[in-house]
């Protein structure tokens, strides 16, 4: 069976029939489509920067049975709020060679334009890290913030 559509006026069968949208319902259309992507947009172009956002100030460390403490400020410049932050301490020989790293991951979050405290504990950290004579290179690695 093949369907056919007749028209109501006359009876006569169409063979050919066009569904298109006119311009005044692509001005309704548009605009919805842009609302619902908006999302998308803004995560995928308008995501921030933890590097740029957040520094590392006042690093202090304390030995404490053979374990090593790293003690930090975060200060966020930004107006976003970042949460889910890992910080990294590395541990570079006199002459610059990779010895050894540690992280942390902060679960607090850190609004806009405020300061948060962290620590670092390494359990079994490089000897010359203990008595003192290299100091970590302290640097926030990841984050997350809310495009919204």
């Amino acid at each position: 069976m093949k369907a056919s559509m007749k028209c109501s006026n006359c009876g006569a069968e169409m063979s050919n029939l066009n569904m298109t949208w006119g311009r005044k319902q692509m001005w309704f259309i548009v605009p919805i489509m842009f609302v619902g992507f908006l999302p998308l947009i803004k995560m995928s172009f308008f995501k921030g920067d933890v590097t740029k956002d957040l520094t590392i100030s006042e690093i202090q460390t304390r030995n404490s049975d053979r374990s090593l403490e790293i003690l930090g400020l975060i200060t966020n410049s930004s107006s976003r709020e970042w949460s889910g932050l890992n910080v990294e301490a590395e541990f570079f020989d006199a002459s610059g060679n990779f010895i050894d790293e540690d992280s942390v991951y902060l679960r607090s979050e850190i609004a806009g334009h405020s300061k948060e405290h962290f620590k670092i504990v390494i359990a079994s950290p490089p000897d010359a890290a203990v008595n003192g004579s290299i100091k970590p290179v302290v640097k926030i690695s990841g984050g997350r913030t809310s495009p919204f």
